[in-house]
Parts: structure tokens; C-alpha cells; sequence
């Protein structure tokens, strides 16, 4: 496998903590990874997201994130209320040079997977067009059975293959975390990878391979 998306069931579910941690194990192993974030949004001076994994991966933030928007927003709503418009077929050959350079791409989305980036065109689409697998980031919490069967049902229904769920932020305070992992596999045929909360970026080693065994790398 040469690249695959990491994408979520909700904004803020811990997309970029998963790939800084896959990033940062790839890294130890000795492979040389690339990270890039399609769009990155929310952007008011240099973005958030791709700055830290470019700390990782050595990259111009250019080349990581090659389109920003200013607002808290999907791309598509970028496009609508900042006046300014990309073309996918070059975001493509972005990609495809990333490729060339470097012997995994790690493609971070924007929230999950059914976020639009144009019109009439999300993730899932990009995720088919470009032919990636995918990561599947979910919160821990009260009301993550829903999303993530919701994204997972999108997925499979859009002839996606599905590496993983990883169901981060454990602290054990929310009742619903005792049967929340359980009740997904249950609906999806997936154990999902359970991540607890940390101080900090970096997962325990442990952990970090676990992720790289679930993305099959």
C-alpha cells in the first residue's frame, strides 16, 4: 500500500493526533512519508494541521497543504463564502508526484468523509477516485455508535476499503465507553482500535505499531 485516507466521523475526532502518530512510526521504521491535506480550512496564518506533521515529515507546508480557507468551514463552503475555487485535476497530480517522492502518502481529510470538497464532490469520492483505502477516526464518547456505523454503511456503500476504525480519546469517565468499542464491531464486523487519551502528541510505542499493523504497513 503506497497511500490511504485518514478520515473521521466528526471534526475534531483526533484525525491529525492518528496520522502524526502513523507519520511518526513510519518514520522510526525508516520509510520515507509524505503527508498532504488536500484543504485545510480555519487557516489564518500558516495551517495548524499540516505545520505539525511537516514536523514529522521535513516537508514544505506548501506541498503538505496545497489549499487553505481562512473559515471554520468544509472546503465546499470555503469555496462558497471566500469567492475562490481549486481545481480537483491538479490536486490529483499533486498527489501523484507526492507518489513519485515518497514511499507512503499519508491524505488526511477534512471532517469525515461525506464533507463536501466541491460540489457534489466529498471524500468518499476522492477516497474512490484516488484509490485509497481508508482509516475510519472516531470520537470514544456518547454518539459515536451512530457516526461511526454512518460513515462506515457511506464507505461501504461506496465500494471503499475500510483498514480500520480507531476509536480515540478513552478516559474511561463516559459509561458509554465500557460498550461503545463492543456495539461497533457488532454493526460493522470491525474491532476497532481503542486509543486512550494522552498528555501530548505521541502515542506509546505499543500503540504506534498497532496502528501501522492496522493499515498494513
Amino acid at each position: 500500500m503506497r497511500a490511504f485516507l485518514i478520515t473521521g466521523t466528526d471534526t475534531g475526532v483526533g484525525k491529525t493526533f492518528i496520522a502524526y502518530n502513523l507519520a511518526y512510526a513510519l518514520k522510526e521504521k525508516g520509510i520515507k512519508v509524505g503527508y498532504l491535506k488536500p484543504v485545510e480550512t480555519d487557516v489564518r496564518d500558516l495551517p495548524a494541521d499540516g505545520s505539525l506533521l511537516c514536523g514529522i515529515t521535513g516537508q514544505d507546508i506548501k506541498e503538505a497543504v496545497p489549499i487553505t480557507f481562512s473559515l471554520p468551514l468544509s472546503p465546499y463552503a470555503g469555496i462558497l463564502e471566500e469567492g475562490k475555487d481549486f481545481s480537483m485535476d491538479e490536486l490529483h497530480s499533486h498527489f501523484k508526484r507526492m507518489l513519485d517522492k515518497y514511499t507512503v502518502v499519508i491524505v488526511e481529510g477534512a471532517g469525515g468523509i461525506a464533507v463536501p470538497i466541491k460540489k457534489n464532490y466529498d471524500y468518499a469520492k476522492l477516497a474512490k477516485d484516488w484509490n485509497l483505502p481508508i482509516l475510519i477516526v472516531a470520537r470514544a464518547t456518547l454518539g459515536t455508535i451512530n457516526h461511526t456505523f454512518l460513515s462506515f454503511f457511506y464507505a461501504k456503500e461506496s465500494s471503499l476499503e475500510i483498514r480500520g476504525i480507531v476509536m480515540n480519546g478513552f478516559e474511561g469517565k463516559d459509561v458509554s465507553e465500557r460498550t461503545n468499542a463492543r456495539i461497533v464491531e457488532e454493526l460493522t464486523g470491525i474491532k476497532p482500535l481503542e486509543i486512550p487519551k494522552i498528555e501530548g502528541s505521541l502515542l506509546p510505542p505499543h500503540i504506534r505499531r498497532a496502528l501501522l499493523d492496522l493499515v498494513g504497513l
